[in-house]
C-alpha cells in the first residue's frame, strides 16, 4: 500500500519577548519532539522574525492527509506552547514598546515589508505560511529548502541547548557551522571569500555605527583562533559529515540535480541573474535561516561576514579585500539613504 499523502503546512505566530531561547529549547522542543516520535509530523521549522514583535514563526507539517486530522495535531501543538507561555511569561523583557515601534518602520523599509501591530507577549497566533518561490526557485526549489529548514531546525536548537546561558558561545557557534556550511557547499577558497564578503555587504545595512567601529579591533583579537579553527575544515578531502554540513551538502546536491528547473525560477536578483547569481542567493539564503535560527541578529551576521573573508583568506593564502570595510560603509550609506528619509540614517 502506498504511503499516505502528506498534507499542506501550517503556521502559528509566537509572541515570545523575552528569554527566546529558553522558550525554544524548553517550551518548543519538547511540545515537538513526541510528534516528530510518533509519526504525527511529518516536518516543522521555525524562524525569528520582527514583525508586530520579535516572534517565533513555526511552520508545521503535519503528516496526515485528512484535513481534521491534521487541524487537530496543530491544534494540539498550539494549545501546549499557549500553556507553556501562560505558565512561564516573559512579558515584554527588554522590548520598550515604543522604541520598537520606531525601529520596525526602519526594518519594514529595508526588506520592503509592511509594519505589524504589536502583538501581546506570550500569546500564540494562527497564521499563513507564504512559501518564497522566488528566493528559492519555486515549488521543487523550496520543497528543498524545507527539508534543509527541517533539518536546521533540529541542529539549532540542540546547538541552543548547548549555549545556554552563555551567549557569548553563539557568535562562535554560528562562525562554525556557516564555514561547514560552505564546505559542504563545496565552494573553493577564494569563491568562499568572495561569498562571506558579499554576505557582510548583504547585513551592513543593519549594522550601528558604535559596532561597524570596533571591527578592526575585533579582527585583530579573533583572526588568529579563528584561522585555526579553520584550517583542518579547508584541508578536509571530504566535506563535513556532522548534522548541518550533511543538511547543508544534500540540499546543495539537490539544488544542482535539479538545477534546470530551479535556477530559472529564482527570481529574487532580476531576470538577467546569471546561474552563479542565482545559486548564490540560495546559498545565502540557507546560511541566514540557519543563523537566523540560531539568534543572530543581520548586524552580527555582517561581521561574521567581515571574520570569516579575512580568515579564509589567511588560511587560503589570498589576500584579503583591503577595501572591504570602506565598501560596506559606502554600501550601508546608499542602502539607508535609498529606503530611508533624511535624518533617520
Amino acid at each position: 500500500m502506498p504511503a499516505p499523502e502528506t498534507g499542506p503546512w501550517h503556521s502559528l505566530h509566537l509572541h515570545r519577548y523575552a528569554g527566546q531561547d529558553a522558550f525554544l529549547v524548553d517550551g518548543l522542543a519538547p511540545v515537538l519532539a513526541p510528534l516528530h516520535a510518533s509519526g504525527a509530523l511529518e516536518s516543522s521549522f521555525f524562524l525569528r522574525y520582527w514583525q508586530g514583535g520579535h516572534h517565533i514563526r513555526l511552520r508545521l507539517r503535519p503528516a496526515a492527509h485528512d484535513p481534521e486530522q491534521a487541524a487537530r495535531t496543530v491544534r494540539e501543538v498550539a494549545d501546549r506552547l499557549a500553556g507553556h507561555l501562560a505558565a512561564h511569561p516573559g512579558g515584554y523583557g527588554d522590548l520598550d514598546p515604543e522604541e520598537f515601534r520606531e525601529a520596525q518602520l526602519t526594518m519594514a523599509a529595508l526588506e520592503s515589508e509592511a509594519t505589524g501591530e504589536l502583538l501581546p507577549p506570550d500569546t500564540v497566533h494562527p497564521a499563513r505560511y507564504e512559501p518564497e518561490y522566488g528566493k528559492y526557485g519555486g515549488p521543487e526549489g523550496v520543497a528543498v529548502a524545507e527539508r534543509f529548514f527541517d533539518r536546521s531546525s533540529a541542529v539549532a536548537l540542540s546547538a541552543l541547548r548547548a549555549i545556554g546561558d552563555r551567549p557569548a558561545r553563539r557568535l562562535g557557534a554560528a562562525f562554525t557551522m556557516t564555514l561547514r556550511g560552505l564546505c559542504a557547499a563545496r565552494l573553493s577558497p577564494p569563491a568562499m571569500a568572495g561569498f562571506l564578503a558579499h554576505y557582510c555587504a548583504v547585513w551592513s545595512p543593519y549594522v550601528f555605527d558604535s559596532f561597524l567601529d570596533t571591527w578592526p579591533e575585533l579582527l585583530d583579537q579573533r583572526r588568529g583562533p579563528a584561522a585555526a579553527h579553520l584550517r583542518p575544515l579547508l584541508a578536509a578531502a571530504q566535506p563535513p559529515d556532522d548534522p548541518y554540513g550533511r543538511a547543508v551538502g544534500e540540499a546543495w546536491q539537490a539544488l544542482h540535480t535539479a538545477a534546470d528547473t530551479v535556477l530559472p525560477a529564482v527570481t529574487l536578483g532580476g531576470p538577467d541573474a546569471p546561474a552563479e547569481r542565482r545559486r548564490q542567493i540560495v546559498l545565502l539564503s540557507y546560511l541566514h535561516t540557519h543563523n537566523n535560527r540560531l539568534g543572530l541578529i543581520p548586524e552580527q551576521e555582517a561581521f561574521l561576514g567581515y571574520l570569516g573573508h579575512h580568515v579564509v583568506a589567511d588560511c587560503a593564502g589570498l589576500a584579503p579585500d583591503a577595501g572591504l570595510l570602506d565598501r560596506v560603509r559606502d554600501h550601508r550609506r546608499e542602502r539607508l539613504a535609498a529606503h530611508l528619509p533624511s535624518g533617520q540614517h
